[in-house]
């Protein structure tokens, strides 16, 4: 089960990098061929830097999002041992989010990135069944998750 979110939605003004692989969210933010930065702002998006993955992986590169200024990082599929260098430099990290670059941008600026939710990820929610019976009261809504969190 992917790791529960832990940080707010980015919202304009902010900067954000997207975790890609081509036009695409890469699916494991470990295998992004591409680090695509981007600013948002009430009025429209603007590219600003696109990197590759920095010879020291993760820990890095979450080095070099701190000294861009970027605050929001979207990706796939993502471990809470891959989240944690930018959870300690106070990166939000949106994971297990799919979609091509062209449709993950306006689902930020219109504050509906849940909609891109990856298929079978459920952040937040525990799968009924035998033995494992649901929480009730647990929210299982993405983007109210990223919200309060």
């Amino acid at each position: 089960m992917p790791p529960k979110p832990h940080h707010p939605f980015p919202t304009p003004p902010c900067r954000v990098c997207l975790a890609c692989h081509g036009p695409r969210l890469a699916t494991l933010l470990e295998t992004a061929t591409i680090f695509r930065c981007f600013a948002l702002a009430p009025d429209g998006v603007a590219a600003l830097a696109s990197w590759t993955m920095p010879p020291g992986g993760l820990i890095a590169l979450a080095d070099l999002l701190t000294a861009a200024d970027v605050g929001h990082l979207v990706c796939g599929g993502a471990t809470c041992c891959c989240l944690a260098p930018f959870a300690r430099r106070g990166i939000a990290v949106a994971a297990w989010i799919s979609g091509d670059v062209a449709d993950v941008l306006p689902a930020i600026a219109h504050n509906r990135l849940d909609a891109l939710l990856a298929p079978g990820a459920r952040p937040g929610r525990i799968a009924s069944g035998p033995g494992r019976p649901g929480r009730p009261g647990r929210r299982d809504n993405l983007t109210e998750l990223l919200r309060h969190e």
